[in-house]
């Protein structure tokens, strides 16, 4: 039993001189030593983690020292027992353990630093993406070429994390940076720009083909649905910039800084879109996120927040372009001047611009929609409202977007106004809206004819319509040539529009809507 004893005792004193020699090797610049080491030098975390194990370790050689001294020498008159011993043995070996996977962990980071990956997202990191977007520049300007850069934006991403947990947010950081680098080609490049932002480069891309691809990423990282905790869901949308080389920025430096500004711009409408460069308006001044534009400027915005909401659902088309050519004509058949005719057609081009920020699932749903799919849906006029309210020169067609949706009854939404408290111009813009969404194909049913469509205006003028605008709507397509032009281009281009207002039991049977 002496010599177990004094065997146990030497081979802790051996373990404790291991560790203590490991941290000196280590502190002098032994080998060993790069493994708390990388390409931007010393690993801090990985240093004190390695202290944090020479302390007790020091500790268990002072103990297991003297009381082997005593053992050869018992006139030495103190030691230890043997439990003591043994428990700065365990704590030493626990010290240890959680030393070297510190190490681990910091020398993977590192590894994934040197080697040019994020180490989150496994996709490449910022330097690798600055190291390519110089290279395609010096490429591009040597034979003629030209490349687009995205600069794609979570939206509101900081939500996922204040509600889900930081856990969760890195998941969704990693699941589409997974499906992003898997969506793009062999010779695109997809890195993390940094936060919730990435960055894809498409060689060899024009002006088209970075349209197609921008949508393409911006849809699908709407479709995705993700797992967060206790069995709830998490939806997440991106807003995407796109510049392109050398029409935007014939320099890095000045593409990227070209990107962000389209980003911050379509974000200040409401962000879930795609944004051009090319098609950003020119401000006169901005305030915050404000922006004032030139006189030159408010149509080419209003046609990119119309584009942007027709582009997110296959079965809109030009939904927007057909409701504002129907209501500016309704609107001349009631007699209101021309200044108001030109309002209700802009209001009605912008009607549904609030559906940016409604999910794609919810958009193209084939099934009956959910409570929370409503709620999404009756918030789009208030989203609208919002948006339209970043740009000034437009908020004088903020009362027709946010009142499109009330019913003349008092039972519609957001503001359950009833009668001549609805805006005129939204009182057009419902009966037209309606017009269209009758005509329309939908995934659960298909589009009623002309005649169909007027007879259910008629049924419910007086409760969804306003009955003096239903009868110059019917008045106007029996008679004006132009309008019956109009109603005719449906027969010959099958587009549709998801019905967002409380219609009739025959229209909405399959909504699943009271």
């Amino acid at each position: 039993m002496g010599w177990m004893g004094i065997a146990a005792e030497i081979g802790l004193l051996a373990f404790g001189l291991a560790i203590a020699g490991d941290w000196v090797a280590h502190r002098r610049g032994s080998p060993a030593r790069e493994l708390f080491r990388g390409s931007s030098g010393h690993r801090p975390g990985a240093l004190v983690a390695a202290g944090a194990a020479a302390f007790p370790a020091l500790l268990l050689i002072l103990a297991s020292g003297v009381t082997l001294a005593q053992r050869i020498a018992p006139s030495i008159p103190w030691s230890l027992s043997h439990e003591t011993i043994l428990a700065l043995g365990v704590a030493t070996g626990l010290a240890s353990y959680a030393t070297y996977t510190r190490t681990a962990q910091v020398f993977r980071a590192g590894h994934s630093e040197e080697d040019g990956l994020d180490p989150l997202t496994r996709v490449a990191g910022h330097r690798t993406f600055q190291d390519r977007l110089s290279h395609e520049c010096d490429r591009a300007f040597r034979f003629g070429d030209s490349f687009a850069l995205l600069l794609l934006d979570l939206d509101q991403f900081h939500g996922i994390n204040n509600r889900h947990r930081h856990s969760t947010g890195d998941h969704v950081l990693r699941e589409v940076a997974g499906r992003l680098s898997s969506a793009v080609r062999d010779i695109d490049l997809c890195a993390r720009f940094g936060g919730d932002q990435f960055a894809v480069i498409l060689p060899h891309t024009l002006h088209k083909g970075g349209i197609d691809a921008a949508e393409r990423l911006r849809r699908m990282v709407a479709s995705v649905t993700f797992s967060a905790p206790e069995g709830s869901m998490a939806r997440v949308t991106a807003t995407v910039g796109v510049a392109y080389y050398p029409t935007d920025g014939d320099t890095p430096a000045r593409l990227v800084s070209e990107a962000k500004l389209a980003v911050a711009f379509a974000k200040s409408l409401g962000g879930n879109q795609i944004q051009l460069v090319q098609g950003l308006p020119e401000p006169t001044a901005k305030m915050g996120n404000v922006f004032h534009l030139s006189a030159s400027s408010r149509a080419a915005v209003v046609r990119s927040l119309a584009a942007a909401v027709d582009v997110r659902d296959r079965y809109t088309h030009s939904h927007s372009r057909f409701v504002s050519d129907l209501a500016a004509a309704t609107a001349r058949r009631v007699g209101l001047p021309e200044v108001e005719v030109e309002r209700v057609q802009v209001g009605a081009l912008l009607h549904d611009v609030g559906k940016i920020g409604v999910p794609d699932t919810v958009l193209s749903k084939q099934s009956a929609l959910s409570t929370e799919d409503w709620a999404s849906i009756h918030a789009h006029p208030t989203l609208g409202k919002t948006i339209l309210e970043q740009a000034p020169e437009l908020r004088e067609v903020v009362p027709l977007v946010l009142h499109h949706q009330e019913r003349f009854d008092g039972s519609g939404y957001p503001g359950r106004l009833k009668g001549e408290a609805i805006p005129l111009g939204a009182r057009i813009i419902a009966a037209t809206d309606a017009y269209h969404a009758i005509r329309s194909d939908r995934p659960y049913r298909s589009g009623r004819s002309h005649s169909e469509a007027v007879l259910e205006l008629q049924r419910y003028a007086g409760t969804q319509f306003d009955p003096s605008v239903v009868k110059a709507f019917i008045s106007l397509v029996e008679t004006d040539p132009s309008a019956r032009r109009i109603i005719a281009s449906l027969d010959e281009d099958e587009g549709a529009q998801p019905y967002t207002g409380r219609s009739s039991a025959r229209v909405l049977a399959n909504d699943g809507s009271a």
